[in-house]
Parts: C-alpha cells; sequence; structure tokens
C-alpha cells in the first residue's frame, strides 16, 4: 500500500510522526518520540510519569521528590518545575497510567534502561531516613512540638518525611498543619514521630462508638458513647485505643484504661446531616410509608444509627405492638430517612403527658389557611421542647381538614377529659359519659385504632440499640 508520505505529501505532520515515516529503522524515529516523552528535569525518558495539575506538565516522580527535597532547604517552600511558581504539593498526585501505557508501548528499550538505573541509585544511595524512616513516608507527631517557648505543631498533626537534616539527629518533615501558619517544614527528631492512626484519624479525637462494643464477651459501651482516642494498639494496624467517657457497668475508662476498638467501630464525634447525632432520640415527624403501607406511625421513638448517605440518616424505630398493621406484634424497623422527616424526641410536660387527650383553642393557620379549626381534638405523641408538643389530630367532621401531625405550643392547647364522644362503631354516635375514645390514624392502607391513653405507644425507659445493615428503603 502507499506510505503515508505518498498519500499526502504536503500534511503538516509532527516531527517525531515524520521521523516515524521517514526512518525504516526505527532507530532515529525512537530518538525523537523519546524527546517527547522526556521529563523537563532529567531531560531524559519519564519513569513514573507524574502530571502536575497546575501547568498540566510531566515529570519523574523521582525528579520531583528530589526537586521537593532540594527546594524545601534553599527556597523553604518548593515551587513547581514547569515555571508556573505555584506551590508543589509535597503529596504528589497519582502517576499518569496513560502515559506509563504509551512510554512502555513505543519506547521499551529506553524505559528498561531507566528502571535499570534506578535499582542501581537506589542499592547506592537509598532512601533510608534517621530513625528508620522512610523518604516520603507518612508520619505524625506523637507529641506536642515547641518551638522556643511557643507550640508549633499539635499532638497527633499529620506529616510526611521530607528527608534527613544536615545536622545527623533530626529529619526534616512537612506537617499538615502548623500552630502558627507557616507553611515551612520542619526539622525534628525521629522519636517524636510515629506512624499515622489507622482510618485518618488523629490522637485526641473525639470521637462516637458506632455500635455496641463488648468488652469480655459483656456489653461494655454502647451505641453512641463518646470518648476519646489516645494511642493505637501496638503493632496491629487497624485497632485503636479510645477512652470513653462512660460504659454500662458503670466503671470509666479513666480509671481502667482505653478499650481497643477496630477504626471502623468508631467515627469522629460531629453533627450528622440535620445536625442530628449518633445515638440521638428521635421520633417520626409524619407517617413513613413505602409503597403503599405506613410502615412507621407519626410519633414513633427511634434512635440515629448513622448517616447514610450526605440527605439521608439511618434510624432504628421501636414499632410497639399496636402500631404494625402487619404482623400485629412489636418490631424494630431500621429505616434511611430525610432530616425533616424526623425530629429530636423530648419528653411532654407533665400535665400533658404522652397519650393525653387534648383540644385546640384557638384556629391552626399554617399557608393563609385554617390546618386545625378550634376545637378539633387530638393525641400527645411526644414533646418538642419546654413550650411545645407534638400532637395528631383528628380530621374535621365537615372532611375540609384532614388528619394532621403538628407542633403545637402548650398555650393553645387545653387537656380534656376522658368523657368525649365514643368511637364511630358506638351506635347512634353522639357522646356517652364514661366511655374512652378511640382514635383512628390516618393510613393509606387503613388505620389502627388506640384506646387512650394506655394504649398508645411510649417510648421505652431505656433504649433498645441494634446493629442493622440498612438496605434502601
Amino acid at each position: 500500500p502507499p506510505s503515508i508520505a505518498a498519500l499526502s505529501p504536503q500534511a503538516s505532520l509532527p516531527a517525531w510522526a515524520m521521523a516515524l515515516v521517514a526512518d525504516d529503522s526505527g532507530e532515529a524515529a525512537e530518538e525523537v518520540v523519546a524527546e517527547v516523552f522526556a521529563c523537563r528535569i532529567c531531560d531524559d525518558v519519564m519513569l513514573d510519569p507524574t502530571t502536575l495539575p497546575c501547568c498540566g506538565k510531566s515529570f519523574c516522580r523521582g525528579c520531583l521528590r528530589r526537586w521537593i527535597r532540594t527546594s524545601v532547604h534553599t527556597a523553604g517552600i518548593p515551587r513547581c518545575p514547569g515555571g508556573c511558581t505555584a506551590k508543589l504539593p509535597v503529596r504528589l498526585p497519582a502517576r499518569s497510567q496513560t502515559l506509563r501505557d504509551a512510554i512502555e508501548q513505543l519506547l521499551p528499550r529506553a524505559l528498561a534502561r531507566r528502571q535499570e538505573e534506578a535499582r542501581e541509585d537506589e542499592a547506592v544511595d537509598g532512601e533510608v531516613c534517621y530513625g528508620s524512616l522512610q523518604e516520603f513516608q507518612e508520619v505524625a507527631a506523637n507529641r506536642d512540638i515547641i518551638f522556643g517557648s511557643r507550640l508549633g505543631v499539635r499532638q497527633g498533626t499529620p506529616g510526611i518525611v521530607i528527608g534527613n537534616f544536615s545536622d545527623g539527629l533530626h529529619v526534616t518533615v512537612r506537617f499538615d498543619e502548623r500552630e502558627d501558619g507557616s507553611e515551612l517544614c520542619v526539622n525534628v527528631l525521629p522519636e517524636a514521630l510515629m506512624a499515622p492512626l489507622p482510618g485518618g484519624f488523629r490522637l485526641g479525637q473525639r470521637v462516637a462508638a458506632l455500635y455496641d462494643l463488648l468488652l469480655n464477651d459483656e456489653l461494655g459501651v454502647r451505641l453512641g458513647t463518646i470518648g476519646t482516642i489516645v494511642g493505637r494498639l501496638g503493632d496491629v494496624p487497624d485497632r485503636l485505643l479510645v477512652l470513653f467517657d462512660a460504659r454500662v457497668d458503670g466503671r470509666t475508662s479513666y480509671s481502667d484504661g482505653p478499650v481497643s476498638v477496630s477504626f471502623r467501630e468508631v467515627q469522629l464525634h460531629r453533627p450528622l446531616v440535620g445536625g442530628f447525632f449518633i445515638a440521638q432520640r428521635v421520633q417520626s415527624a409524619m407517617d413513613l410509608i413505602v409503597g403503599d403501607r405506613v410502615v412507621v406511625r407519626a410519633g414513633t421513638c427511634g434512635s440515629v444509627l448513622a448517616e447514610f448517605s450526605d440527605t439521608r440518616l439511618t434510624v432504628v424505630f421501636e414499632c410497639p405492638a399496636d402500631a404494625n398493621d402487619a404482623s400485629g406484634s412489636g418490631h424494630n424497623g431500621c429505616f434511611n430517612v430525610l432530616p425533616m422527616e424526623i425530629r429530636p424526641w423530648c419528653e411532654p410536660p407533665a400535665d400533658l403527658p404522652l397519650g393525653c387527650s387534648v383540644e385546640v383553642v384557638v384556629d391552626l393557620f399554617g399557608a393563609s389557611m385554617v390546618l386545625v379549626p378550634a376545637g378539633t381534638r387530638g393525641v400527645v405523641l411526644g414533646g418538642v421542647d419546654e413550650a411545645q408538643v407534638f400532637v395528631a389530630f383528628e380530621a374535621s367532621e365537615d372532611g375540609r381538614c384532614p388528619h394532621a401531625f403538628l407542633a403545637v405550643y402548650v398555650s393553645v392547647l387545653q387537656k380534656v377529659s376522658s368523657e368525649v364522644d365514643v368511637d364511630s362503631s358506638h351506635s347512634g354516635g353522639g357522646s356517652a359519659p364514661g366511655v374512652q375514645r378511640s382514635y383512628t390514624w390516618p393510613s393509606t392502607a387503613g388505620g389502627k385504632r388506640f384506646k387512650t391513653p394506655g394504649q398508645l405507644p411510649r417510648p421505652p425507659t431505656e433504649a433498645t440499640l441494634v446493629v442493622v445493615v440498612a438496605g434502601n428503603d
């Protein structure tokens, strides 16, 4: 077949492509291609090519590390060798797999030569620092590092070893944070460093237990208990030592020592989505429906287990027997809910206890319309705060206002006696003294009746916490 040059003699091809066309032996072409894949520091074929995001240029990974090591001791803060003057991160980007594959296919001999040279250099020079540390090894400060009389680096701060210092005693470390805000490296003794904790945790961080933890085959730490990380368990790669604030047996970790846990059994203590916390007591703010079935009634108590995603929480609800339409027996239901579907649990006021029958004395408005007309009766499901309670209201008799679950101020409610209207099944309707009323909870699959106040769902005096592998419900 005709050559590329014969088909398009005027085509403007790159120099390395023209060399491939013109030279049959391939030696000259390989030299030209090697220039394309050359490192801008050593001017040789790139070994472990790494592309910098600041300028888009690629270099040998080893050359970049030597550049960083030299710049730290001469200029203080390493800058991009490509000429853009951007700060060069000591944690380099991942190797470019695309460039690596291209070099292996196009320049196999040159790449083999570079790899052999790298092995010889490593055998001669090595990369072992004082204290048996390695260059560019991840470390953490195992104590507070003091600069004169000031705190320079806080205990537990992670960093990366750059290399040996010239005094023969210290190693140069780039810590992620310095208390004075400087980005310069610090020369420290190897004894002041330790391997980083598993899971990215730091010494002194406050964490929360993700599960009920067993100590000597007995429940020792409940889900959600807060503690402080004090170290790692010897050379075990995945275990932390945590001082928990409380234990089930009444002991304290401060007197009995820290507890060994897997780093997967704890989580950084922080507000979850919606401002909730692990093991926080909550109640459903509305009926939770899966398909056409109500699986959790409004006001049902539960506990937050974990953060399922950026928008949902995993909550285990304590559904009593009366609230379970499907089987008629109590169960613990674990669901992934939106923050708007739950609210913090709070005990209702003493004069309006859980299950108490109440009546609203004023119209309750929402969005310029009456949500609950005055005189509507309901049942207290739980507390919201000192001034509000969560109430399940009946539908209005004219049908214009449906069942509603609202947080209502105590000041607009009045407690009603048991001498109220009988259930709709009572012949003749109307009212009958001394007969308790049954309220029908709204449901797309039919309501469940509860007599007030004794048979309404009540929260247990002590939370029952279970570990559940959550699905997508």
